[in-house]
């Protein structure tokens, strides 16, 4: 151990993580959340050091890290909604995974499978925030039509959990073609592109695309009676209820974050059984030197999920 580790913490060499829309909101200053700030939140590594009261890790071990702090006996905590946790201020979690090195503490640490290859690591949580989306949406694909606006990371690995973990179709759409169609190359007979002059209805649609334009168009497409679960955080355009939007009487869902904690744990093992070579495909691979390019031309870069790797 390190003799300036505290006693349930861990030491992390860094590997490898993804890009999120959150990060590049906070980079371009769309949030006021307090700078300097850290970014990086899905990350993954190799444990280095462990404080004296750490037992489930040993150095060596392949872990990714769940952000989300959970008491484990407030009324959201005992209820399944840990993510909303009374006391997640207490937060010891300070994101910088766009560094070398990480002390955090061990709880919020899991231990990953062996994987064919380690960046897998980096769409643990990622993946979780979809797992979550959709357990909250309670679509079946086989009997509902659903819809996935916007297919950037989180929603490509929304369309990656639904067609992994159900039968039936989806429908996508995104405004940069090159996303939808490697998607649809993945799965050419389960993948429906929609066009942007179809104006179909849907029972459920998830709205990713991180713009008020997304939420707009996927409250115009939305069937009576539908769900639409917000996995969008809108940083700089916050938008307003369409005038007749009540008239379906739908029901809207945001989701935040991974919920109870469990989807981590179920994230790390359906990327073990499903993500296949084909997948990384949907993958873009940068240097943490080139950190800044990638913010700045995150909507032009030829990938739905970026990662950062430290190698």
């Amino acid at each position: 151990m390190s003799e300036d580790l505290p006693q349930d913490f861990v030491r992390i060499r860094i590997e490898f993580c993804g890009v999120c829309g959150t990060d590049r909101s906070f980079y371009l200053g769309h949030r006021d959340e307090g700078y300097p700030i850290s970014l990086g939140h899905e990350h993954c590594g190799t444990v280095v050091a462990v404080g004296d009261q750490v037992t489930p890790y040993r150095v060596g071990d392949f872990v990714a890290i769940d952000p989300n702090f959970r008491c484990g006996s407030c009324v959201y905590c005992r209820t399944g909604a840990g993510h909303l946790c009374e006391s997640s201020t207490v937060n010891w979690y300070s994101n910088r995974g766009y560094a070398n090195f990480i002390d955090i503490k061990a709880s919020y640490l899991l231990k990953l499978p062996e994987y064919r290859s380690r960046h897998l690591g980096a769409l643990v949580e990622p993946l979780s925030v979809a797992i979550h989306a959709a357990d909250i949406s309670k679509c079946t694909l086989a009997s509902e039509a659903t819809l996935v606006l916007g297919v950037g990371g989180i929603g490509t690995l929304l369309v990656f959990n639904l067609l992994e973990t159900q039968d039936g179709e989806i429908w996508i759409y995104d405004k940069e073609r090159h996303k939808t169609a490697a998607l649809k190359e993945l799965y050419p007979s389960r993948i429906k592109i929609l066009d942007s002059a179809d104006d179909r209805v849907f029972k459920v649609i998830f709205e990713t695309t991180g713009s008020s334009d997304g939420f707009l168009h996927g409250c115009a497409l939305l069937a009576k009676l539908g769900r639409l679960i917000v996995v969008s955080r809108y940083h700089s355009d916050e938008p307003a209820i369409p005038d007749r939007l009540s008239w379906k009487q739908p029901n809207i869902y945001f989701v935040h974050l991974n919920g109870h904690g469990d989807s981590f744990a179920r994230a790390a093992a359906l990327i073990k059984r499903k993500w296949e070579p084909d997948h990384d495909y949907l993958l873009s691979f940068h240097p943490l030197s080139s950190i800044d390019d990638v913010f700045t031309k995150y909507e032009y870069l030829p990938a739905n999920k970026k990662i950062i790797s430290m190698e």
